[in-house]
């Protein structure tokens, strides 16, 4: 929205002296004109702001005009900034950026050096992540393709609206569903909409890049009392764990303290250790344990070894000739 950039331009006007255009349109991700007529808008507004011809000219704001800075302190302003950003990776809405440039505005120190939430000073004044922690949520250029379906699934919540799709399950089979959307979770580096599905007649979680043909109807639909379904996989995927002991090397024993916390390393054997690393007996349990390659041995139970050792011969004709 235009008013939102404004804002944004404002925000940067009273950080920095001088701001050349071209910066500026960089920075709200808009062309130069469109910079020049909201200069030209903010001038009839009111605001006292000045121009500069040459090398070293720019934009600038009077310094006669101030903004209190104080309401936020040092590590609240970088504890949002570093919230912000990382959900600007993961929804790409330039929106998030404009909001992130009026936040970084108020985090920096004025220029008498009075305020209370400066950045650093050698880089455009940004401040930096809340305790020295970041989070990089870069998406894959595939998860970056199924964001064209967060403005469909956005106006389908925001006017109540059901969603239509077609949707190939984990076992190939395709379906055609019409749900109530929610809720949207990014995890594991995959999208899923938590939703209430009109044919199971209950609560169910889908993934985005299982959905074809998606499209908000016209139909609208009364809310229901949502609660936001675990993604641990205790509820909306299976119940059917089995608990399997297996013995994989030290080099790959991260992912098992990532998956499932250090309790499940049993104990250290020279180079190797021996885990419990909780799967689904079916074809998505066996290609995450796929994934130690030869660096991983189920030991028990007897029968999921004797089930993975088919699984894998399975594999194996495929490639005999």
């Amino acid at each position: 929205m235009k008013i939102d950039r404004l804002v944004a331009l404002i925000m940067i006007l009273l950080e920095r002296d001088v701001i050349s255009a071209r910066e500026l349109a960089e920075r709200l991700e808009v062309s130069r004109r469109t910079i020049y007529r909201d200069i030209d808008a903010l001038t009839m507004a009111g605001l006292p702001i000045f121009t500069l011809q040459g090398t070293a000219g720019g934009i600038g704001l009077m310094k006669s005009y101030k903004m209190d800075k104080t309401f936020f302190t040092r590590g609240e302003i970088s504890a949002i900034l570093s919230s912000l950003s990382s959900y600007r990776q993961l929804y790409g809405r330039k929106e998030i950026g404009r909001l992130l440039e009026k936040v970084k505005a108020i985090g920096r120190d004025d220029r008498n050096g009075g305020g209370s939430a400066g950045g650093s000073g050698n880089d455009g004044g940004t401040v930096a992540p809340a305790g020295g922690f970041a989070a990089d949520f870069s998406l894959s250029r595939g998860n970056e393709s199924l964001r064209g379906f967060f403005g469909i699934i956005e106006t389908a919540m925001n006017e109540r609206r059901y969603l239509t799709f077609e949707y190939i399950d984990r076992n190939g089979q395709i379906s055609r569903r019409k749900v109530e959307p929610y809720l949207v979770v990014f995890k594991e580096n995959s999208w899923y909409l938590q939703s209430y599905c009109t044919e199971r007649e209950d609560y169910r979680i889908f993934k985005l890049a299982r959905m074809r043909g998606l499209q908000a109807d016209r139909e609208h639909f009364e809310p229901r009392a949502f609660t936001p379904l675990p993604m641990d996989g205790s509820g909306w995927m299976s119940r059917d764990w089995v608990d399997v002991t297996v013995r994989i090397h030290r080099s790959v024993m991260d992912r098992v303290i990532e998956r499932y916390g250090s309790e499940h390393i049993l104990r250290m054997e020279n180079d190797f250790c021996i885990a419990s690393y909780p799967i689904i007996p079916n074809s998505f349990g066996f290609d995450r344990l796929l994934a130690f390659g030869d660096k991983c041995e189920i030991l028990s139970p007897p029968e999921i070894r004797d089930r993975f050792r088919e699984y894998v011969r399975g594999i194996l004709q495929k490639y005999e000739p």
